[in-house]
C-alpha cells in the first residue's frame, strides 16, 4: 500500500495536467453580435432614439446687437428652439431657457462652471478664452451658396495673389519655377494693396501668413502699401496696374463668378494661401460629457435646426425633391432674427483644432486670454 499511494498521486498529478499545457494559446475571444454597443456607449440621435431632457440650458453671446433685439431673442427663441429641435431633430425638452451673454469671457465661464449645457458665440471670443468645453459647430461664408441638405461649412480664407504687372509677373515666375516663395526682400519691393485693419481676409489673415513664412514680418513690415475700401475695389487696383500683391477673398464664390471671374481666375497667379477662420461656434459645457459624446452625434441635429431656423423658408428641398424639413418653415422677420443672433453664415461640423489659426494670430496680435 505504501508503494501503490505514490504512483496514484503521480498518476493524479499528470492527469491533471494534460487539459492544456502552460504554452497553449488561451481560447478564442468572441466578437460581439453584430450592431451591439458596449456597456453606456450612447446610441446616436434619431426617430427611434429621441434624445429626452427636462432643461436645456442654451446662452447666445453676439456683438453689435442693440438691447431691444436682443431681449426680443431671448422672448422669441426658446419655445422657437424647443419647437424645432422636437419636430425635426429628435431632441425633445420640456424647457429651453436662453439667456444673453455680457461678453465672450462670461459666456465662457458660465460653460466652465456648468451654468449653461451650450453656447453660441463669436469664434475668435471662444478661442481666446482657457476652457475645456467641446466645440461642436462652426460658421463661415462659403457655405451658404450650397444646398441646405449638406453639411459643408464655410470659413474666412484668402489668397495671397500676384497681379499681372511686370514685377508681379516676375515674383509669379520665380515662385512658379522654383517652388519657393519669394524671399522677404522681394515681397517688401512689391507694391501691396491691402483693406483696413479689422478685416480678416483682407490683412488680419494676410498678417499670420506672412509672419508663419518670413519670420515674424507682418503687414505692418511692409514699406509700400496702398489700403482699399473693399475687394472691389482692390480687384480693380490689381487690373489697373496700380499694385503687384493683393488677397483675394476665396470665402467670396460670387466674386469669381462675376465679372471679374476671367481676371482672378485666369491673370492672377496664387502665391499662397492663408489659414481659415471663423465667424461663430457652438460649444458644449465641459460639465455636459453626456451631451459631448461623440456617439450621441449632437452635431447634425444642431446644425440642422440652426440652418432651418436662419435658413428654411419651407421651399427648399432634399436632393431627391422631397421638403428639407417638415412644417411651413420661418417666416423671413424670424429667419432675420435668427440670423443676428446666430450669425448670417450656416454651420457645419468643427473640432477643437480648427480655432488653433485664430488662437494663433490673437497671440501675434498681442491677446492673451482672460
Amino acid at each position: 500500500m505504501k508503494k501503490l499511494l505514490p504512483l496514484l498521486l503521480a498518476l493524479a498529478l499528470l492527469l491533471s495536467g494534460c487539459g492544456r499545457r502552460e504554452d497553449a494559446p488561451p481560447d478564442p475571444v468572441q466578437d460581439p453580435p453584430s450592431g451591439t454597443k458596449e456597456p453606456g456607449e450612447p446610441r446616436p440621435v434619431s426617430p427611434e432614439n429621441p434624445l429626452e431632457l427636462d432643461i436645456l440650458r442654451i446662452e447666445i453671446c453676439r456683438g453689435g446687437l442693440g438691447s431691444e433685439r436682443l431681449m426680443e431673442a431671448a422672448r422669441t427663441l426658446p419655445e422657437l428652439l424647443r419647437s424645432t429641435l422636437a419636430e425635426n431633430q429628435s431632441i425633445i425638452t420640456d424647457t429651453i431657457q436662453v439667456t444673453i451673454g455680457s461678453s465672450p469671457a462670461a459666456t465662457v465661464q458660465a460653460l466652465n462652471g456648468g451654468a449653461v449645457d451650450i453656447a453660441i458665440l463669436p469664434a475668435e471670443g471662444f478661442a481666446g478664452q482657457e476652457t475645456e468645453a467641446v466645440l461642436l459647430l462652426a460658421s463661415g461664408p462659403g457655405a451658404n451658396e450650397s444646398p441646405l441638405w449638406t453639411d459643408s461649412g464655410g470659413s474666412f480664407q484668402a489668397s495671397i495673389c500676384a497681379a499681372p504687372t511686370d514685377y508681379g509677373l516676375n515674383l509669379a515666375v520665380r515662385a512658379g519655377k522654383e517652388g519657393d516663395l519669394p524671399t522677404w526682400e522681394e515681397m517688401n519691393r512689391a507694391r501691396w494693396g491691402l483693406l483696413e485693419r479689422d478685416s480678416l481676409p483682407g490683412r488680419r489673415a494676410v498678417d499670420l501668413w506672412l509672419a508663419d513664412n518670413y519670420e515674424g514680418n507682418t503687414t505692418a513690415s511692409l514699406s509700400r502699401v496702398t489700403v482699399y475700401g473693399d475687394f472691389d475695389q482692390l480687384i480693380q487696383a490689381a487690373e489697373a496696374g496700380e499694385i503687384d500683391v493683393f488677397p483675394r477673398d476665396d470665402s467670396d464664390s460670387a466674386a469669381r463668378n462675376g465679372d471679374t471671374a476671367e481676371f482672378l481666375n485666369e491673370k492672377v497667379f496664387s502665391l499662397g494661401q492663408t489659414e481659415r477662420f471663423y465667424d461663430m461656434v457652438l460649444a458644449v459645457s465641459p460639465e455636459r460629457e453626456d451631451l459631448s459624446a461623440p456617439g450621441l452625434n449632437l452635431k447634425d441635429p444642431l446644425m440642422f435646426t440652426l440652418t432651418q431656423l436662419c435658413f428654411y423658408d419651407g421651399t427648399q428641398t432634399n436632393a431627391d425633391g422631397t421638403p428639407l424639413f417638415s412644417g411651413e418653415g420661418c417666416d423671413r422677420e424670424t429667419r432675420m432674427l435668427c440670423q443676428d443672433v446666430f450669425g448670417p453664415y450656416r454651420y457645419g461640423w468643427a473640432e477643437d483644432k480648427d480655432l488653433d489659426a485664430t488662437r494663433r494670430l490673437l497671440t501675434l496680435e498681442g491677446h492673451t486670454a482672460d
